[in-house]
């Protein structure tokens, strides 16, 4: 599927089929992955492949580097050198229903509300329907079963 054709003047990261505006690292073979644009973005071939690599970059920082809180995760995902890291958090836990100093656990519930805000906070809008979500969270956890969870892709 391919990025909602409702928006006039899409944003980079719909345009880019990386709704997380994750960039790139030439280290993560992504699965879709076509290179960076040029301001150093993934860029995906289609939206669910985004949003898989959006959800297991996220997964990592909450296993690997036991980033257990809201806050915690978007801190690592949204620097405060580039974003307002404080109120990005507030507004993901805000979304997800928990205080950002809580701990969460990182199941597909929360994975699909994660992706929802970061969507938001990231685009302005999150134009995408549930089934394009649920797919590229579904890919995400089909890779933890085979992968232990780790961000490397091969």
């Amino acid at each position: 599927m391919s990025t909602p054709s409702l928006i006039k003047r899409p944003t980079r990261g719909l345009k880019n089929h990386n709704p997380g505006n994750l960039r790139h690292n030439p280290k993560i073979p992504w699965q879709g992955l076509i290179g960076p644009d040029k301001k150093g973005f993934c860029l995906f071939d289609r939206d669910e492949n985004g949003i898989r690599a959006m959800v297991i970059d996220l997964h990592t920082d909450y296993v690997r580097d036991h980033q257990r809180s809201v806050l915690s995760l978007i801190a690592e995902y949204a620097p405060p050198v580039e974003n307002n890291t404080k109120a990005y958090a507030t507004y993901v836990a805000d979304r997800l229903g928990v205080n950002p100093l809580d701990e969460i656990t990182f199941d597909r519930r929360v994975a699909t509300a994660l992706v929802d805000a970061i969507i938001k906070m990231e685009n302005g809008i999150q134009p995408y329907p549930a089934e394009i979500i649920a797919a590229g969270v579904e890919a995400a956890f089909d890779h933890f079963d085979t992968k232990k969870g780790t961000r490397h892709e091969g």
